[in-house]
């Protein structure tokens, strides 16, 4: 389930942060990968350059996609199973969601496992649109994991998580590791290495503030890493981070100058619709909790009107209660 690329373009002014620096790359300790070599740019060794294209990410957490069946290998066999019909309804309504989004890549929290990525990837909607999935059974008791559907093959699948990372500023002790999983994943786009790193950070219940922050922290350093190892690659961030923009998680990810900053294209709405989830804590009573961050080259490439959350008022009745979260999406031009 691992494979591998890798092209050119240089990106100058970043800054890898330090201090907390501690944890592992998802194919050293405990997650393993094995590399195979790959595609370069087009317009290296007077090739001459690939025409731009356009390319739409998404993100949705599709909340507690379980099947009818017994397959899954949660801590303590605390695995959770829905009737057929309710596991038919689920799919038919994340897969109407998608479908109305039009992603070219799309990461989803809260899917029980492979099966039923393989279900959503196999439904008629798709008509075979998606080509590759990735996920990883990951840290989450109940079960529900990261996961990816691409249109283009994956070169690298890769779980961080058994990465062990410690909260900026504590001398470096290992104490963390992410709550359900960092999915990263490679691929080829257009003569692109781009690199998609999927989130579903700490919960606020039972919060522990802490935990999320180290969580995004090391996300964060997680993708410093990979853009010191190929400058060239377009990186993003994105999922569900469980905080507003302005949090010190969000910081966090977001970075600052000297170093590269991680742009929020949630945000790039205007504040009536810059927001995926229903929440208390905000006097309007809804929260940006689900985003993509994305590195400077990308954000320059964003394609101008395309970032787009689709709330409940645009969706037909029985889709409404398919998810408690909103989809994000944004489309990029990919040369």
């Amino acid at each position: 389930m691992f494979l591998c690329s890798g092209p050119r373009r240089v990106l100058l002014g970043f800054v890898v942060s330090i201090g907390w620096l501690a944890g592992c790359r998802g194919w050293a300790a405990g997650s393993g990968g094995v590399e195979q070599g790959g595609g370069g740019q087009g317009g290296e060794a007077g090739k001459p350059p690939l025409p731009p294209i356009q390319f739409r990410v998404v993100t949705l957490n599709v909340q507690n996609m379980f099947n009818d069946r017994f397959d899954d290998t949660p801590p303590l066999g605390q695995e959770e199973v829905v009737s057929a019909a309710e596991y038919k309804s689920k799919l038919e309504g994340v897969a109407a969601i998608l479908t109305k989004m039009n992603p070219d890549f799309v990461m989803l929290q809260e899917v029980e496992g492979d099966a039923v990525l393989k279900d959503l990837q196999e439904r008629p909607e798709f008509q075979g649109r998606f080509v590759d999935r990735a996920t990883f059974s990951g840290n989450d008791p109940r079960g529900i994991d990261i996961a990816a559907l691409s249109t283009v093959p994956l070169t690298k699948k890769i779980s961080h998580k058994n990465d062990q990372f410690a909260l900026a500023g504590t001398g470096g002790s290992d104490k963390y590791r992410f709550a359900r999983d960092l999915l990263e994943v490679h691929a080829e786009v257009n003569g692109r290495n781009m690199i998609f790193l999927g989130v579903h950070l700490k919960a606020k219940s039972n919060d522990d503030p802490q935990k999320r922050l180290a969580e995004a922290q090391h996300a964060r350093y997680v993708a410093d890493q990979l853009r010191l190892e190929d400058p060239s690659a377009a990186v993003i961030i994105l999922g569900d981070f469980n905080d507003f923009p302005g949090s010190p998680p969000m910081d966090a990810v977001e970075g600052k100058p000297p170093g590269e900053v991680f742009q929020s294209m949630g945000l790039q709405l205007d504040g009536s619709l810059a927001w995926t989830v229903f929440t208390q804590s905000t006097a309007s009573g809804k929260a940006l909790h689900d985003d993509l961050r994305v590195s400077p080259w990308l954000f320059e490439r964003l394609v101008k009107g395309s970032v787009k959350i689709l709330h409940d008022d645009q969706l037909d009745a029985p889709l409404r209660n398919i998810s408690d979260h909103a989809p994000v999406a944004a489309t990029f031009q990919i040369n």
